[in-house]
């Protein structure tokens, strides 16, 4: 068998040169869809026979062989001036499948694909527009007119029935993943789910993709979120929802600021129900959680068996910096205490061997998220705080990154001088007139640790700064005495107000 498909197939490529534009795209696109259907398998753990020995001739190290692909793409390429929009978007959707764009003498047969169908776009049907500009997007391929032609097109339409759920989800989100805006488009894609008698019709995915799409190009439509939102709480049980569809959808609500209580409860209480969150990863448990704190809801539970969970992983070795701070900034956004889990990304973090890498705001949202909650993990601190010192260069950290460090330490009482060598003071003094009053109080917090630790604490014309949103609410002094009595005293009256 396998020996009469390379047969068939090298008798196909040599007749290339003969083939008419339709059938170039109804051989790419057959030939894409049985290469997609064997990567598939594998990763479910379902190839049969008919699978190894198809994946044995259009394969090369479990990839497509590109040899094929290519012979076909420059057979294409020279015959793109006769194709129609029916088979530019299926070649297009063919090679997305692959996620494979050949070049023809240096230019990306995508890109040219591109090129020609803005010259037909009037050609173009509803699942044509679809396929072209999601291939687009998952080509990697970035052509602003393109997609204004389409937008424009797509927007002029009168209604959306033509369109299916899965071609208005491709469009938004093609858009969304290129960071191609247009305003008008995505008004006319949202008026026309509102009207939508209900939105059974869509998948989870479908549904999923497109508040992500939203969310993601910043557009905003408060109708759109709310019939999306009311259709999933009407939903019986989301088990058709995967744990990605989950994260994207309260990610996209929270990203927006769009509140929607009765959504957020029905996804907690159905995460809380699942037995088993082992087939969540690393991004969907930190997106949920973030997307929970961002939007200042509380579900105790949820936030209970996400900890546990991420305790009961033997290491965190998969999560991602910015996972782990997400993780630890929601829970103390939350004032969800949950000592075994920052226990555990404590352990992770001070362990860790300086392949993670950890952006400013990371690192100032993992400290601060441990003293919000008055947790001590000498581990990370010393971690961090010798990370922090071993930088020539804070520039890049913002002044609520300064500030919450600088506080963060303080509150644990964790003296780690290193931290706040001559570049952290350098980096106070380049922002001095940039802190805002809450950004200076809790500076002063940090210089009156500091004092107390007989380390050097702020300079003195940031330090006059820092006294003056402790002192006037409290003194008619216009300035505090250089002493910890005073100091505290401050502290005590104030932190309610302007400490975190």
């Amino acid at each position: 068998l396998e020996q009469q498909i390379r047969t068939l197939l090298q008798h196909t490529t040599n007749s290339l040169g003969k083939c008419k534009p339709k059938e170039l795209a109804t051989i790419t696109l057959s030939i894409a869809k049985i290469v997609n259907s064997i990567r598939e398998a594998h990763e479910r753990r379902r190839a049969n026979f008919y699978h190894q020995v198809f994946g044995s001739v259009l394969q090369n190290n479990s990839k497509p062989d590109q040899s094929i692909f290519h012979a076909l793409a420059k057979a294409t390429d020279a015959n793109l001036p006769r194709f129609d929009a029916r088979y530019l978007s299926n070649t297009a959707y063919a090679y997305a499948l692959l996620g494979y764009d050949p070049k023809i003498d240096k230019r990306s047969l995508a890109g040219g694909i591109a090129e020609k169908s803005i010259d037909c776009i009037h050609q173009f049907k509803a699942q044509e527009f679809a396929n072209t500009v999601w291939s687009c997007a998952k080509l990697n391929v970035h052509d602003p007119q393109l997609f204004q032609s389409v937008g424009d097109s797509v927007a002029s339409k009168n209604d959306l029935d033509k369109f299916k759920p899965q071609a208005i989800a491709n469009i938004v989100w093609a858009y969304a993943t290129t960071k191609i805006q247009h305003p008008c488009l995505f008004q006319k894609v949202g008026d026309g789910i509102v009207a939508m008698d209900d939105l059974d019709i869509f998948k989870p995915q479908e549904l999923a993709n497109i508040v992500w799409a939203y969310a993601t190009n910043k557009t905003q439509h408060a109708s759109l979120f709310q019939i999306v939102g009311d259709s999933i709480v009407a939903m019986n049980d989301l088990d058709k929802f995967l744990p990605q569809h989950i994260a994207n959808i309260v990610w996209a609500y929270a990203t927006s600021k769009t509140q929607h209580a009765s959504l957020f409860q029905k996804v907690g209480d159905s995460i809380v129900a699942t037995d088993d969150l082992r087939s969540f990863n690393p991004q969907n448990l930190a997106n949920i959680v973030w997307a929970y704190a961002e939007n200042n809801t509380r579900h105790a539970n949820l936030f209970q068996q996400i900890g546990d969970s991420v305790v009961a992983i033997g290491d965190l070795s998969s999560f991602k910096p910015q996972e782990l701070a997400n993780i630890v900034w929601a829970y103390a956004t939350n004032n969800a205490k949950h000592p075994n889990l920052f226990q555990k990304v404590g352990d992770a973090i001070a362990s860790s061997d300086g392949s993670k890498v950890f952006t400013t705001q990371a690192l100032a949202n993992i400290v601060w998220a441990y003293a919000k909650l008055d947790v001590k993990h000498s581990g990370l601190f010393k971690k961090i705080g010798r990370s922090i010192g071993a930088l020539d260069d804070l520039s890049s950290f913002n002044t609520q990154a300064l500030a919450n460090i600088a506080w963060s330490f303080a509150v644990v009482d964790m003296d780690v001088p290193v931290a706040f060598n001559h570049a952290f003071t350098r980096a106070l003094l380049e922002k001095e007139n940039e802190f805002n009053v809450k950004d200076l109080t809790q500076l002063y917090r940090w210089h009156v640790w500091q004092i107390e630790k007989s380390n050097t604490g702020l300079p003195e014309g940031l330090r006059d700064r820092c006294e003056q949103p402790y002192i006037k609410p409290h003194t008619s002094s216009a300035r505090v005495q250089n002493s910890s009595s005073n100091a505290h005293e401050c502290i005590k009256g104030l932190k309610e107000n302007f400490l975190p």
